[in-house]
């Protein structure tokens, strides 16, 4: 009886564990605002990160516009190195289900750094 109840358990485990939702990310595969990026794509199995992108930043205040960025799935998402000053294309990586959204992306301080010199970059030339 044991046996068929440790059975049964391990059954149940596996079967939930391969009905999961696949991983996934939000895209948007052209420059958009930050705030309308919110198209869900499903990820192919060898993508483990989704991936944003910031491609522009208004350069001049008051600074009205939204960041423009694009987002994906990546199978090898390298982020920016948040210590480098002026990076063209700051790159920022995460690594769990739809965590790339501007609402559950929570940014650290290498992401606000990158951020402060991306826009002071564009502010000084």
């Amino acid at each position: 009886m044991a046996f068929r109840w440790a059975t049964w358990l391990l059954l149940v485990a596996a079967w939930s564990m391969g009905c999961g939702e696949a991983f996934r990310c939000y895209a948007c595969a052209w420059p958009t605002p930050i705030y309308s990026c919110k198209n869900i794509t499903q990820c192919k199995p060898e993508d483990t990160a989704c991936k944003t992108t910031l491609e522009t930043v208004e350069s001049e205040y008051p600074f009205i516009q939204s960041p423009m960025v694009t987002r994906s799935c990546s199978s090898s998402c390298l982020a920016t190195d948040p210590d480098s000053i002026g990076a063209i294309r700051p790159v920022f990586c995460c690594f769990r289900d739809l965590c790339n959204s501007v609402g559950m992306a929570r940014p650290g301080m290498g992401t606000l750094a990158v951020l402060g010199t991306t826009l002071l970059q564009h502010l000084i030339s």
